[in-house]
């Protein structure tokens, strides 16, 4: 019975960054914000280049479509985010990294458990509500197996794009500041990614060459797998080759952590 009495390390320190989430309620709900602004500019944008081009269709894709896929995307964004490098970066800065050694959980496992907090009120407050959003533009129903592989990509992506922020953190160990590499990173994985614009809009070798990265998985094969124009062939294509990728950054994680932990310095201590 002892056994089951001990408290969860991983629990408790995931209720701790969650209230630390919390602390700095207009600020994160600012943030949060945004996502349905960008969400409305992009949908802003799209609306004008169909306009003046004067199309219904671009490459099959219907201006409709446009406004749901941003919807999607903008709720994907919500919690593909590059939120681990920065939980580093804030600790090399605070000086607090050599203290998590005194903690009975790994710091790697620190670092997730603390992001994942700030991505799981996002998930409820911002992420649902576009969904949502998609939802009723898209106007048709959704089958079962099509919501589990869209919840398989984005889980896929998840620990994909953590992994990635993960090795960008180790750098903050480093050189203590890391913010231009993570601004910079993010920006390459939303333009590859389909943030910016369908990745269907690419030439067709282009396109082919970008499926075979990590970055499709992330927002454009789950808001295609939503709107019911990807193929199970290309769904499950999409995710064997996302797990290579991530049995890769895994694996590259783990000789970045080796590395970097004997030598832990920080800004601050």
């Amino acid at each position: 019975m002892q056994l089951f009495d001990r408290p969860n390390p991983y629990l408790a320190m995931f209720s701790v960054a969650l209230k630390n989430s919390m602390a700095y309620r207009a600020d994160f709900l600012m943030t949060l914000a945004s996502r349905f602004v960008q969400a409305g500019l992009m949908v802003f944008i799209w609306t004008a280049i169909y306009h003046f081009t004067n199309t219904n269709s671009i490459l099959g894709i219907t201006l409709s479509t446009i406004y749901v896929y941003f919807f999607l995307v903008y709720a994907f964004r919500s919690v593909i985010n590059m939120e681990v490098p920065s939980v580093v970066q804030q600790d090399i800065l605070e000086g607090s990294i050599a203290a998590t050694y005194t903690r009975p959980i790994r710091y790697p496992l620190q670092v997730f458990v603390n992001a994942s907090a700030g991505d799981f009120i996002s998930i409820l407050v911002a992420m649902l509500p576009l969904l949502v959003i998609a939802f009723v533009l898209y106007g048709a129903p959704l089958s079962v197996p099509t919501i589990m592989l869209m919840l398989a990509e984005l889980a896929i992506g998840y620990a994909l794009v953590s992994l990635i922020g993960f090795m960008i953190g180790m750098l903050a160990v480093k050189i203590t500041y890391v913010y231009g590499i993570i601004e910079a990173t993010w920006s390459v994985m939303l333009l590859l990614g389909g943030g910016i614009l369908p990745l269907s809009f690419f030439p067709s070798a282009v396109f082919n060459i970008l499926m075979l990265t990590p970055f499709p998985i992330m927002l454009y094969m789950p808001a295609m797998t939503f709107l019911g124009t990807a193929s199970v062939g290309e769904i499950m294509g999409s995710i064997a080759v996302s797990l290579a990728w991530l049995a890769v950054f895994f694996l590259a994680s783990l000789v970045a952590w080796s590395r970097v932990r004997k030598s832990i310095t920080s800004a601050g201590g």
